[in-house]
């Protein structure tokens, strides 16, 4: 499954994402992911590009958004505090649902040749998922 095709499943009926705010879902996966993934360094940076710009279109955001989403590295730890809240509420704290999201994400960093500092993203993710708090 690519990064679109995933993408493009969330809100649909019966998906392990169908979210009650799919493009509030939609627009937090693609924080984390823009934030975690290197677009310029990626062995799929086409795939991962045009994901990007399916992203844009489908969420009709504007270039300072984008730039704030994708390109904004220096406040990772504020985006992926505020955009994980979003993805644990959407998924009510469905511990599978959570599982599955991780798995998706752990898939995509593994695809993009994964850096240490990809997985200290995607464990402050997993530790804000499944904080009991």
């Amino acid at each position: 499954m690519t990064v679109r095709q995933w993408y493009d499943s969330i809100g649909e009926k019966d998906s392990v994402f169908d979210v009650e705010n799919p493009e509030k879902f939609k627009e937090a996966t693609a924080a984390i992911l823009c934030n975690v993934l290197h677009l310029d360094s990626s062995k799929k940076r086409d795939e991962l590009k045009e994901f990007c710009s399916i992203v844009r279109h489908s969420l009709e955001i504007d270039d300072e958004k984008a730039a704030e989403l994708f390109q904004n590295r220096a406040n990772i730890d504020k985006n992926i505090y505020k955009y994980t809240r979003i993805i644990k509420k959407e998924l009510k704290d469905d511990k599978y649902k959570m599982l599955e999201f991780m798995k998706m994400l752990n898939r995509f960093i593994i695809v993009d040749d994964c850096k240490e500092e990809d997985y200290c993203i995607f464990e402050k993710v997993k530790e804000m998922l499944f904080d009991e708090k």
